[in-house]
């Protein structure tokens, strides 16, 4: 079978969850004899390269065709996020040329969901895996730009304006014609063409969730990692006879061995009891709240929070100077996939604290491959991912003073650790992932 997976950053310059998943499943397809592609966009959009680059190469045995392109090489850049017509051309002209089977969908941001219309066009099968809510909120945290959660697009789209683009929706407000902008796109929504004049701009917004909508309908499967993800976009008009639950599966090897033996080659037994948070240094994943919470915190213990800085400077500036004043935190840079399994054995509990509606984070999987308890926000779907009070714990998300009384009781009480480690199980394989893909290939049939 000929599978070309489509993503919206791939390694080896890019390696958060969502594209580390989608090269370990690219060389699982292919160790199972399928012919594997990926085609991939390089998101750096300065204008030092020229309007429009291309590279073919391979990465970790996987053919990569990834795509750069200037920022302002069309009208509207908000547009440009959700839908993207020459990047649909070449990429019809890719399938044509590799007579793909079957193509996956990991990330269409910037690449463009007007791609879906070439696989439909041309009879190829379509899976589309909802990595977060792109299809659905500008923002792609579904939370509002106050930090509280959203449902999904208010009135129709309309409300994304204020949240998402409060300077435009400032200029809407104030435009003489404003008013008449919104009945017009009201009555004629999907007509508008790219701009610089206020109504495209208005427009690109107002259609972007009607047109995602649309398009995710088109996929013969679309596969959500968590029943809270399904249930999400099932309330906001996914065809629910073909959105799956699927949860992710993650290629650890034997993690768990490696983990155990550098724990006790590194004397992790005689160590303070260490708290870790492993991603992005941002708001919505919330290292500020484990921070806060050693505040609240008495004994032999200590934090260590790895990431990058560089995404999200200013925050990342504040959160560094806050833990400054506690010795006991340490800031450290993000790691590599190689050093895994050192990162995990050098912690003792995984917190993630996040503020936003998580799926499964991948590190949440490796951590209970590695054996170890995770305490984690009761939001989203990490309520699937940790059993509270029996491999873990669940937290009021953003609540630092509760988080802080967990981490003293598992101070005051390590029995309630050991309890903890000891009833994790083991996450699901990638290989039995993979085994799932494979049959949502089958069944989808010819079309």
């Amino acid at each position: 079978m000929r599978v070309t997976l489509v993503v919206h950053q791939f390694p080896p310059n890019y390696f958060t969850g969502t594209e580390q998943y989608v090269l370990a499943v690219g060389r699982e397809l292919q160790r199972r004899g399928h012919d594997v592609d990926v085609f991939a966009l390089d998101p750096a959009f300065g204008e030092a390269t020229g309007p429009w680059r291309e590279t073919r190469e391979v990465v970790e045995g996987l053919p990569v065709r990834r795509i750069n392109f200037w920022m302002n090489l069309g009208r509207d850049w908000r547009r440009m996020e959700y839908r993207h017509p020459y990047m649909a051309e070449v990429f019809g002209a890719h399938l044509r040329e590799r007579d793909s089977d079957v193509v996956h969908c990991f990330h269409l941001r910037h690449v463009g969901a007007d791609l879906i219309d070439r696989v439909v066009e041309q009879g190829r099968q379509l899976c589309i895996s909802l990595m977060d809510f792109w299809f659905l909120c500008p923002r792609v945290i579904l939370m509002r730009s106050d930090d509280s959660a959203c449902d999904g697009p208010p009135d129709g789209g309309r409300g994304c304006l204020p949240c998402h683009a409060p300077e435009l929706w400032a200029e809407l407000q104030a435009s003489a014609v404003g008013e008449e902008i919104l009945g017009l796109e009201a009555v004629a929504s999907g007509v508008s063409k790219p701009g610089w004049d206020l109504r495209s701009r208005v427009a690109s917004l107002l259609e972007r969730p009607e047109y995602l909508r649309q398009r995710l309908a088109m996929a013969d499967a679309v596969i959500a990692p968590t029943a809270f993800l399904r249930e999400v976009f099932v309330k906001n008009g996914a065809p629910a006879e073909r959105l799956h639950h699927r949860a992710y599966g993650v290629d650890t090897g034997a993690l768990a061995d490696e983990v155990r033996a550098l724990r006790d080659a590194a004397g992790a037994a005689t160590r303070p009891l260490t708290f870790g948070f492993f991603g992005t240094f941002s708001a919505h994943k919330g290292p500020h709240v484990l921070v806060e919470a050693m505040r609240h915190v008495r004994g032999d213990c200590r934090a260590l929070l790895r990431g990058r800085q560089s995404d999200f400077a200013d925050y990342s500036g504040a959160l560094v100077h806050q833990a400054a004043v506690d010795p006991r935190i340490r800031i450290d840079g993000p790691f590599d996939r190689a050093s895994l399994a050192a990162a995990l054995a050098s912690i003792d509990v995984l917190i993630v604290p996040s503020t936003w509606h998580e799926n499964a984070p991948f590190v949440v999987l490796e951590a209970r491959a590695a054996g170890l308890p995770v305490l984690a926000s009761r939001f989203g779907g990490l309520v699937e991912v940790v059993r509270d009070e029996h491999d873990g714990e669940l937290f009021a998300a953003g609540d630092a003073e509760d988080l802080g009384r967990r981490l003293q009781r598992l101070v005051d009480e390590p029995a309630r650790l050991q309890t903890y480690r000891a009833n994790v199980a083991p996450p699901k394989t990638l290989a039995q992932a993979v085994d799932e893909f494979e049959l949502l290939y089958r069944e989808a049939g010819p079309r």
